[in-house]
């Protein structure tokens, strides 16, 4: 039975899109995700490879429903290895919202595209 319960296939659907950061300075919410019903968003990934500025990636999530509270927050791309391109966001199965925010260190001159992908759990 246990063996069973591993090969489970997930069924999900792939996600995709484009971020516009702005040249700003400001925090700006770049991605939410606000599910009505419980859903595994398990990966995000965005590639960062437009980002000329170093930029806090922050991570929030409605803990208690309503409020969003920061998981985690690094500088891309101070707090990476040398060479990496793409941010790999991991969550944990969540029923409530949560959000990726952006914030340069320094205009970017224009706004820069950021290309990210999310599979989202519909079933088992």
């Amino acid at each position: 039975m246990f063996m069973s319960a591993l090969l489970r296939r997930v069924v999900g659907e792939e996600v995709t899109g484009v971020i516009s950061h702005p040249s700003g300075l400001g925090e700006v919410d770049a991605l939410e995700v606000s599910p009505s019903t419980l859903t595994d968003y398990p990966l995000l990934i965005m590639d960062v490879n437009a980002l000329t500025q170093n930029t806090t990636i922050r991570v929030y999530v409605k803990a208690d429903g309503t409020n969003y509270r920061l998981l985690n927050s690094a500088i891309f791309p101070t707090d990476f290895p040398a060479n990496v391109k793409t941010v790999r966001i991991i969550l944990s199965p969540l029923s409530v919202a949560w959000k990726v925010s952006l914030q340069s260190a320094v205009a970017e001159g224009v706004a820069r595209n950021i290309p990210y992908r999310y599979v989202k759990k519909v079933g088992a």
